[in-house]
């Protein structure tokens, strides 16, 4: 096997081993960015597929019509998300031709790119939760939760954890998968009380770049929060921040407990024995969001549209770039790449300019 640049190997070289080189050249989050999605595309290529020699065009296009169908919004990534796993792949297939691993990059050929979504809507297009939006549904998961709290007492737990994710979503900017569940990723488990100090306001989340990351938690979200563990009763550390009373998740935690099916509630039984629940997952906080913008009457919204997940971590974003500038927005959002936030709020930036411009030609 070679690794010079007298021409490809002809035994290849195999693609966890191509991936290890690439990724030890590199460092910092692009370096975990790189081995989490190199690791992803290698799991995903056929059985046949296990060199560089063996990655085709055909396996690029295959490889890209996978990432087209996965970039739908708010239900699996971006179609920005898409075109960087790709080109991730393509920088290992480069770098594999620069020592002399392959002849020609597979990756950059015309039509096994030809699939891959583009990305040519405007940063303004795509939903964020404007400031009238945010208020509508605050306010109202604020009196929903009131309201079931002079009824219930301690039995208005679904409307105070309702309104404590609403918030922690509306004010901290996270990603909905870093405090909800996924069921595609199994360290995606949902937030836990272990990870919050609300004392002095912070946030620590398994971010995207695959490690743990602490983000602001404002007031906003504490109190909620606050509201919530003291309804729980000072629940365990471990114990999800969001729980969820789906009855048959509730009964496959008992199960796997090696507790017997309970006759009565299974919510009230988790309580009482102490066994941790499942924490609400992505898509079952969605259903949420459409019900509870349905309720709301958010203002601004089309039929049959919702404040989505990811809406609301761009309305942090935006506010903050409009009132705080770039550097704040990407501290919040905690981009790698300033690059990001920028081409994220590229309206605004558009908008400021056009203000002065019209100023410098009203003189005229």
């Amino acid at each position: 096997m070679q690794n010079n640049n007298s021409g490809p190997s002809t035994e290849g070289k195999p693609l966890e081993t191509a991936k290890d080189e690439f990724v030890d050249e590199r460092d910092g989050n692009y370096a975990s960015n790189l081995e989490y999605v190199l690791g992803k595309w290698i799991d995903w290529t056929p059985d046949r597929v296990e060199t560089l020699d063996d990655v085709k065009p055909i396996t690029m296009r295959h490889y890209a019509t996978y990432l087209k169908r996965r970039s739908k919004p708010d239900d699996g990534i971006s179609e920005s998300t898409a075109r960087t796993y790709y080109n991730y792949v393509s920088a290992l297939l480069t770098r594999s031709v620069e020592v002399g691993d392959l002849a020609e990059n597979p990756a950059e050929k015309r039509e096994a790119k030809k699939p891959l979504p583009t990305t040519t809507t405007n940063s303004g297009d795509q939903q964020f939760w404007k400031p009238e939006q945010r208020r509508a549904i605050i306010e109202h998961v604020d009196e929903r939760a009131r309201t079931a709290i002079d009824a219930d007492g301690t039995g208005a737990f679904e409307e105070v954890r309702d309104r404590a994710l609403v918030c922690v979503l509306a004010y901290t900017g996270v990603r909905g998968a870093e405090v909800l569940a996924d069921s595609r990723v199994k360290r995606r488990n949902g937030l836990r009380w272990s990870d919050l100090d609300l004392e002095n306001g912070i946030l620590t989340v398994f971010g995207k770049s695959q490690n743990r990351e602490e983000t602001a938690l404002p007031e906003q979200a504490v109190e909620p929060l606050r509201r919530l563990e003291t309804l729980l009763d000072s629940p365990a550390d471990g114990w999800p921040v969001f729980p969820s009373r789906h009855p048959p998740s509730l009964y496959a935690a008992i199960d796997d407990a090696g507790h017997d099916k309970p006759d009565g509630d299974p919510w009230g039984y988790v309580l009482e024995t102490g066994i941790e629940p499942p924490s609400i997952s992505t898509s079952g906080a969605r259903t949420l969001l459409k019900r509870l913008s349905d309720e709301a009457d958010v203002p601004g919204l089309d039929e049959d549209e919702y404040l989505t997940l990811h809406g609301a971590r761009r309305g942090v974003g935006e506010k903050l770039y409009r009132e705080r500038g770039a550097a704040a927005a990407q501290r919040t959002l905690r981009h790698a790449d300033p690059q990001t936030t920028s081409e994220m709020y590229s309206h605004i930036e558009a908008s400021k300019l056009a203000e002065d411009n019209t100023e410098v030609f009203d003189g005229e």
